[in-house]
């Protein structure tokens, strides 16, 4: 399955499918993932900063998932694992829909076809979902490995949703490494700073 935006999560029913605007698909920041993983792709020199100028448009899919997949040899087999977990709670869903005592044939149905119809949708996103978290995992390696003392980007909220995400890939690291974000203003303009703290 090709790499897309899929959309925010469904909540799906016998009356329809509405969608929780607040559980974005993860492939709304992978190309920000993506672009943190190429401004990090260096040979680090003591007491050196580095600048990274974004690009105005999203990376295409294929040069994302090309890049993450460059750096994590895993990237196919995590996906697989994604999309199984998803395929199982979709018959685990449907099982549900069929079993279902309460709901009328007509209103089960609807239920069973809503699933069905949402299949794509929702294995789109778990796919999504596992690129997202390998690029993650590859930041946080490249931070540990380039000993990177702070990353800074400006404040929006999709590089905070990232910026976030990469604190607790730090955090599972052995040992963990802490850290901290913070928003202060540059130059007019507000900024986000994510701080590598220390190893635990």
């Amino acid at each position: 399955m090709p790499l897309q935006y899929a959309g925010p999560k469904p909540l799906i029913s016998a009356h329809g499918i509405t969608f929780d605007l607040n559980k974005e698909d993860k492939f709304a920041y992978i190309s920000i993932v993506a672009e943190l993983i190429q401004a990090l792709d260096h040979n680090y020199q003591a007491n050196e900063r580095y600048t990274y100028l974004a690009k105005a448009e999203p990376l295409n899919a294929d040069i994302i998932f090309n890049l993450i997949k460059s750096k994590d040899a895993t990237l196919v087999d995590q996906i697989e694992e994604r999309r199984k977990i998803a395929e199982n709670e979709i018959a685990n869903e449907l099982k549900r829909a069929h079993e279902n005592k309460v709901l009328g044939d007509e209103e089960r149905d609807v239920l069973i076809r809503n699933i069905e119809l949402m299949r794509n949708y929702q294995i789109s996103r778990s796919v999504n979902k596992a690129v997202y978290y390998a690029g993650i995992n590859v930041i946080a390696n490249e931070i540990k490995q380039g000993h990177i003392d702070y990353i800074k980007a400006p404040m929006f909220q999709k590089f905070m949703h990232v910026f976030h995400s990469v604190q607790g890939a730090l955090n599972k690291l052995h040992p963990p490494i802490d850290s901290s974000i913070d928003i202060h203003e540059e130059d007019g303009h507000l900024q986000l700073r994510l701080d590598i703290i220390a190893k635990r």
